[in-house]
């Protein structure tokens, strides 16, 4: 293991493995299947990565979420690693050309959508490299009683067609026993070796409170931290709001959520990472990917939709094995508004048939068409138009999204589209009459076809790029071309990008998943209440209680979450109030010398100073000239 610990110090700067890499390191190197259940900040993406590192041929990495895999190359790249991601939003050619770079670019890592592995020209093309290693990212996605089930996991058992001497690594942080058995027989895998850390961390003690002055207590608790944190809340707007009320109130925060500009985002996401004291208020995809050791407190003001999506949340705290904090502040009314969310969400088939008739109507998709075909969306706008609440529609998009019949980025950004307007002399003669519309007009006709024909999509940034202009001056230069009436220009800003991964064929395309929504509704049901089952109890410890959902079990109470520091509070004060009523008993018959107590008393020797300091503050006891106390009456 010796070249793995350079490859670490190489490329990560790293001098040790945490927990169990090593052994999970080695157990693939041996070309074993393994299952590896390491909790949120555990280090998962080295325990596949650095075997592909060491090995000839390219490691195949499958992951649902676009976002991460799109991270992850982008950190790969950094380092000088080649890699590169496939997702639903590829079509045909990209997907032959990207496959291409596997057979002559060196590339090593190769990251795949489950969708994308359903695609016939990709399987083909796997069969004819050389695969070290296939990784499941999100492994519990494959089991049905995951908290986040997705069809598209369950084909992944045709891994073994595409290379049959290519161990498998199933990876996941939130899984109980049930989808880890779960995980090994839809994967066949073979005797595989399983690796289980403990989920829950010790560093990070949780604090469970409900309260009225929730923006008084955030505020104390941000100024005595006077570390750097993450604040989780419900909504976009209510991150932005809560972050201008920390800053109004002298503290450094910033919010983040995916309706950001992509270079705001990374401007907002490295001043987080290099501020010792900044706090990030965000929304819950806030985090993920993100490898921050010095996180010192994360705080939920809303109720998390699940104990799974908690504590991954939590674990972002404290990677560095330092003392951190988990606190979930919460009202009466949030109790209340999670029910009715809860309600909002239910779905069923002829709901999901209808939105998506719909949705494919809206993006103006003919019946029969519309695979691997992109749209960008408001969905303000798109709720408003078919009067859907936003939760309901989310619930929608996001369960569509794992069923696989589209993928959806919910990431801010713009959309441009261009018609020409009257004949190709007329318009040769229009931009002749400036510099600048003939090099930004000359350039949309060289790199786009039909633009005289039908409104086409346009890329600011690459004619930009081609006239040596900057994006705001393209972008004035066709508005001015609109103005004058030689071009249809629409310019719009959407906050949401849907993918179409199957054609339309309204019923037909989702019937075939009605025990899928039937077992989602169930779930998320069955999540709803255990969310709510966890804030409720005031008796067991809240590490304990979480411990025991996974399936595992700590030795003994945290001792510091808020349920166990209430217990000892509570056995002091019942302590504390023993001995008050002994060491009335005792004076009240005689007076007595402090050793003479302590000797008649079976307490702590330091308990019952404390006890007797108090009583004589209160005047309840008294000494007399020989230093013996004595009741007062």
């Amino acid at each position: 293991m010796n070249q793995a610990r350079d490859l670490l110090k190489q490329y990560w700067g790293h001098a040790d493995f945490r927990p169990q890499q090593e052994a999970i390191i080695a157990s693939v190197l041996q070309g074993k299947d393994v299952v590896a259940l390491l909790p949120t900040g555990g280090g998962k993406s080295l325990c596949f990565q650095i075997p592909g590192l060491m090995q000839d041929g390219i490691t195949v990495v499958v992951s649902p979420l676009v976002a991460l895999m799109e991270d992850q190359v982008a950190q790969l790249k950094k380092r000088n690693i080649k890699a590169v991601a496939i997702t639903g939003q590829h079509n045909q050619a990209d997907l032959s050309r990207l496959m291409g770079h596997f057979r002559y670019g060196g590339f090593q890592f190769l990251y795949l959508s489950p969708e994308r592995l359903k695609n016939e020209l990709v399987q083909n093309e796997l069969k004819s490299l050389k695969i070290n290693l296939f990784a499941i990212d999100e492994a519990h996605c494959i089991s049905k009683w995951g908290h986040d089930f997705r069809p598209a996991y369950q084909q992944l058992s045709v891994l073994k067609s595409l290379s049959e001497s290519a161990p498998i690594l199933a990876l996941t942080a939130t899984a109980t026993q049930e989808v880890l058995q779960d995980t090994i027989s839809a994967l066949q895998m073979d005797e595989p070796d399983i690796f289980v850390s403990p989920l829950i961390k010790d560093n990070i003690a949780l604090y469970l409170e409900k309260r009225e002055d929730r923006f008084d207590r955030v505020l104390g608790l941000v100024k005595a931290q006077k570390k750097t944190g993450i604040i989780y809340v419900q909504s976009r707007k209510k991150s932005e709001t809560l972050a201008k009320q920390l800053q109004h109130n002298g503290c450094e925060a910033q919010f983040y959520h995916a309706g950001i500009a992509e270079g705001e985002k990374a401007k907002r996401l490295s001043n987080w990472l290099n501020s010792p004291t900044q706090v990030m208020v965000a929304t819950s995809a806030f985090g993920m990917g993100i490898d921050h050791p010095g996180v010192r407190f994360v705080i939920h003001l809303h109720l998390p939709e699940s104990l799974e999506s908690y504590l991954q949340e939590i674990g972002r705290a404290g990677r560095d094995g330092q003392k951190a904090q988990a606190w979930l502040i919460y009202q009466e009314q949030d109790v209340q508004a999670f029910r009715h969310k809860v309600n909002q969400q239910k779905l069923d088939l002829s709901f999901v048939t209808d939105f998506y008739r719909r949705l494919s109507s809206y993006c103006q998709i003919p019946y029969g068409e519309g695979q691997q075909t992109k749209h960008v969306l408001n969905l303000s706008d798109f709720c408003h138009h078919y009067r859907y609440t936003y939760p309901k529609a989310m619930a929608c998009f996001h369960l569509l999204d794992r069923l696989g019949v589209l993928q959806m980025d919910l990431r801010a950004g713009q959309q441009s589209s261009l018609q020409f307007l009257g004949s190709s002399r007329a318009i040769s003669d229009a931009l002749a009459s400036s510099k600048e519309m003939s090099e930004v007009g000359g350039c949309l006709l060289r790199v786009y076809g039909g633009l005289f024909q039908t409104k086409h999509p346009i890329d600011l940034t690459l004619v930009a790029k081609k006239t040596n202009l900057t994006y705001d001056k393209v972008l004035l230069v066709l508005t001015q071309m609109h103005q004058r009436g030689l071009v249809d220009f629409l310019h719009q800003t959407t906050d949401t990008s849907i993918t179409f991964l199957v054609p339309r064929e309204d019923d037909r395309t989702i019937n075939p998943h009605g025990k899928v929504i039937a077992r989602a509704n169930a779930r998320r049901l069955k999540q709803s209440q255990e969310v709510l089952q966890f804030i409720q109890n005031t008796d067991r410890c809240l590490s304990e209680v979480l411990a025991q959902h996974f399936g595992q079990e700590l030795a003994k109470p945290c001792g510091h979450c808020s349920n166990c520091l209430r217990h000892k509070s509570n056995r002091r004060l019942t302590a504390a109030h023993q001995i008050e009523q002994q060491i009335q008993k005792l004076l009240m018959e005689n007076t007595m010398e402090a050793k003479e107590l302590k000797e008649s008393l079976n307490f702590a020797a330091k308990d019952i100073d404390t006890v007797l300091s108090w009583l004589v503050d209160k005047d309840k006891v008294r000494i007399n000239a020989i230093n013996q106390y004595y009741w007062t009456i």
